[in-house]
């Protein structure tokens, strides 16, 4: 089955599960295909919802017979360092305290919503995410 018909059922199935999907990637390694996904929702997720999304990913995986041959499969969250930018980046990271740089300059704060395509930030700051040069989550 082709690349995107792969990544398509992915999506769907992270979706379906009430996550969001972060990112995702096919590739070769050697003999071996890889799909690694990342997910993620607002709060945080677990290793249990990781667990579980992957079991039903490989099932789909295997009953569509999606990848031929052998493939290793990694299903985990973003790492800490992960620039954000993405409309699942902003909504996962509502609740989170993110360093953010602007053409006006830095400032680490908690993104208290997203809504309507607008960032709000603690004290009613609101930005364009089209304005954000970058971002990440702060420790």
């Amino acid at each position: 089955m082709a690349h995107d018909d792969v990544l398509e059922h992915v999506e769907g199935i992270v979706e379906e599960s009430g996550l969001l999907l972060v990112d995702t990637n096919l590739f070769q390694a050697g003999s071996r295909r890889i799909l690694r996904v990342l997910v993620d929702k607002v709060g945080r997720v677990g290793l249990d919802e990781c667990a579980a999304v992957s079991r039903t990913i490989a099932n789909a995986i295997e009953t569509l017979d999606l990848i031929s041959g052998a493939f290793t499969l990694e299903v985990s969250s973003p790492g800490l360092g992960r620039q954000l930018s993405t409309d699942n980046d902003w909504k996962r990271c509502v609740g989170r305290k993110l360093e953010v740089k602007t053409e006006s300059g830095e400032f680490v704060s908690e993104l208290t919503d997203y809504k309507e395509g607008l960032l709000t930030f603690e004290g009613d700051k609101v930005l364009d995410p089209g304005t954000v040069l970058s971002a990440r989550e702060a420790i």
